[in-house]
């Protein structure tokens, strides 16, 4: 669910910056996902049902960027009710037999999940579905009994159709019925033809099996930004016809156990960031706040950590007792020396003479109005 709180992320701070600049929201996605490299945010989505998610890294560069910018009611044959999918984003509750479950909608996928496992239905219809058993529930799990497993796969199915459905009704009526000479529109754009190509896999589909699977290649799965007109490259000769399943449906489930356990990553950002809160604990004084924020702090081998004061900031005999604390617990040596930055401000003693941000501040700025000036 990390992943998915990132793609979220990023349409909150569109959404930020379609307020600030008085667009669209749809308008504001795509300067998201063109800052990322992508043509539009749709792309960014269907490269997000592939391999890619964004990284913290890609977090930090959209919001410096956008700082910069303006600085039914269905009933199945298991015979669990679950509601029409008004709110595309609720989250509904079931039973099978003594099993309670959930079911939501990710990104377009249905995913039903109980205790210790997860099935997801891919918006592809063709895809097969993705089962996850945790590994401290590998031999207790419901989901490996093949008849419980079914029965989560048909609730999945139906919501997943209702997911699609209410996809569809975006689309134009040519993009999902083709005309008598099997020729149909690409749901998003002009294009309308009775061949249309896979550039995954250089798949070759007709209008017709496109449009019943919803715009995905009934081979590799890719979504419709992957689909056009025209072969990669214009080369007819190097494409294939696609290869339907023979029972015409998904494809087997992929079950895989997975090690579900909440992860300390100790990595060099978290050891960082808990060094730096530290030495933050420990600080009696503004100076020492400011010394322990600007203090340079790197991780070496996983050893030994460094950390370099700012020696107008914090003072060169004061023991970062707290910080050593931490670095012991992680197993870790500490090495620390004091150099000459650039303080941000003048009169850096000025610091030392209170704990008060309030007060700090005040002092800065008549300072300032009597012997500089004050740069807004």
């Amino acid at each position: 669910m990390k992943d998915n709180y990132r793609i979220q992320k990023l349409k909150t701070i569109a959404k930020r910056y379609a307020r600030a600049n008085r667009l669209a929201h749809s308008l504001s996605l795509d300067v998201v996902a063109k800052e990322l490299g992508f043509a539009h945010w749709n792309t960014l989505i269907g490269a997000s049902k592939a391999d890619w998610f964004p990284c913290d890294d890609d977090l930090t560069k959209i919001e410096s960027f956008i700082g910069k910018a303006f600085h039914a009611k269905r009933e199945n044959e298991t015979d669990v009710i679950l509601n029409s999918v008004d709110d595309m984003n609720q989250v509904e509750e079931g039973k099978i037999g003594e099993y309670g479950f959930r079911i939501s909608n990710f990104l377009d996928d249905a995913v039903v999940y109980g205790e210790g496992w997860t099935v997801r239905i891919p918006e592809a219809p063709l895809a097969a579905p993705f089962v996850e058993i945790e590994e401290r529930y590998a031999e207790t799990s419901p989901v490996k009994e093949p008849e419980f497993l079914k029965q989560v796969i048909d609730i999945a199915q139906v919501y997943s159709q209702q997911i699609r459905a209410r996809m569809s009704t975006d689309w134009s009526r040519r993009s999902t019925k083709p005309d008598a000479n099997g020729k149909v529109r690409h749901p998003l754009g002009k294009d309308v033809s009775d061949k249309w190509y896979c550039w995954d896999c250089d798949g070759k589909i007709t209008g017709l099996q496109i449009a019943q699977n919803l715009w995905h290649c009934p081979s590799c799965g890719a979504n419709p930004l992957h689909i056009h007109p025209e072969p990669f490259g214009s080369d007819d000769s190097e494409t294939h016809p696609v290869e339907i399943p023979e029972q015409g449906g998904r494809l087997e489930p992929i079950i895989q156990l997975v090690d579900a356990r909440l992860k300390l990553e100790l990595n060099e950002e978290n050891i960082s960031m808990l060094i730096r809160c530290a030495l933050l604990e420990e600080a009696t004084n503004t100076n020492e706040r400011l010394g322990a924020m600007l203090a340079q702090i790197s991780v070496i081998d996983n050893e030994a950590v460094y950390i370099t004061f700012d020696e107008d900031l914090w003072p060169e005999d004061k023991e970062p007792i707290q910080a050593l604390a931490v670095a012991k617990l992680l197993g870790l040596e500490v090495e620390q020396e004091v150099s000459q930055f650039t303080a941000p401000f003048a009169w850096p003693e000025l610091g030392v003479l209170t704990s008060s941000t309030h007060e700090y501040t005040k002092m800065l700025m008549d300072a300032y109005s009597e012997h500089g000036v004050i740069s807004r």
